[in-house]
C-alpha cells in the first residue's frame, strides 16, 4: 500500500499565495495525500481562504515557523512529511519523486529546485552529510521526513526564539543526519521557490546570520558554517 504524505503549509500572511500552493499540491500525480495548513496566528484571510479551498487549516498562535510546522506534524496522519512553504509550489510528479528516494524511515528525500519572481535559477541537490552541513546546509526546506523520525528528534524543528529568526530546516536536518538519517537525492525539479521582496531569508535571516550561527554552535559545537 502506498506510504500516506503529509503536507504541512504554515502560513502567516501569505492568504494571497494560497490557492497557488494548495493547488500544486491538489494536482500531484501521487494521489496518497493529506494537505494540513497552519495557521500561525495569521493576521490575514487565511482561514478563510482555506474554507473556500476545502482543506484542513489548524489554527494557533503565533509562534514562528517551527512551532507551525511542529504543529501541523503532531496531527498529522501521514507516513511521510513534506513541509512546504505557502508561498512556493510543486511541480506535478514532485511527491511521487520523493516518495521513490524514501527507502525507509531514517531517509530524507530531495530533489531540485527552480526559483521563479525576482530571480530564476535552478539549484540542483548538491551532496550531505552531517559532515558535509558542519560547513553549511544542502539540503532543501521542502525535503521530505517520515514522521517516525521527527518523532525520535531532539525536538522536531527547534522553537528556541532564536531559531525564529530562521535557518530552522537546517538545524532540523542537522539533527536528523547526528541521528543517523541519509539523503537520498534527485536531480528532477520538483519545487517551484518564490523570490520575492517579503522573503523570510531576506528579510530576517540574513540580517541576524551570525546570532542564528551562535545559538546552533550550542547545539552542534563542530558547525564550521559562516
Amino acid at each position: 500500500m502506498d506510504k500516506k504524505v503529509s503536507v504541512i503549509i504554515p502560513c502567516w500572511n501569505y492568504a494571497h499565495y494560497l490557492k497557488e500552493c494548495v493547488d500544486s499540491v491538489r494536482g500531484q500525480t501521487y494521489k496518497n495525500i493529506e494537505i494540513i495548513v497552519v495557521s500561525d496566528g495569521s493576521p490575514d484571510n487565511c482561514v478563510e481562504v482555506c474554507k473556500e479551498l476545502g482543506v484542513t487549516c489548524l489554527e494557533k498562535i503565533n509562534g514562528g515557523l517551527s512551532s507551525a510546522r511542529n504543529h501541523g506534524i503532531k496531527h498529522c496522519t501521514g507516513d511521510y512529511i513534506m513541509c512546504l512553504d505557502a508561498d512556493d509550489k510543486l511541480v506535478p510528479g514532485a511527491i511521487e519523486e520523493h516518495v521513490k528516494l524514501m527507502e525507509d524511515d531514517m531517509t530524507i528525500a530531495q530533489c531540485a529546485l527552480m526559483q521563479f519572481g525576482t530571480s530564476h535559477n535552478i539549484h540542483i541537490p548538491q551532496g550531505a552529510t552531517y559532515e558535509r552541513l558542519l560547513y553549511g546546509n544542502t539540503v532543501f526546506c521542502n525535503a521530505m521526513f517520515s514522521k517516525v523520525a521527527w518523532e525520535k528528534s531532539r525536538c522536531g524543528f527547534d522553537e528556541h526564539p532564536t531559531m525564529r529568526l530562521g535557518l530552522e530546516d537546517y538545524l532540523f536536518w542537522l539533527d536528523l543526519l547526528n541521528q543517523g538519517c541519509k539523503v537520498n537525492t534527485s536531480d528532477f525539479i520538483g519545487l517551484r521557490y518564490r523570490q520575492h521582496a517579503n522573503n523570510m531569508t531576506s528579510k530576517t535571516t540574513h540580517p541576524n546570520w551570525p546570532i542564528i550561527l551562535a545559538y546552533m554552535r550550542t547545539i552542534h559545537t563542530e558547525l564550521k558554517a559562516k
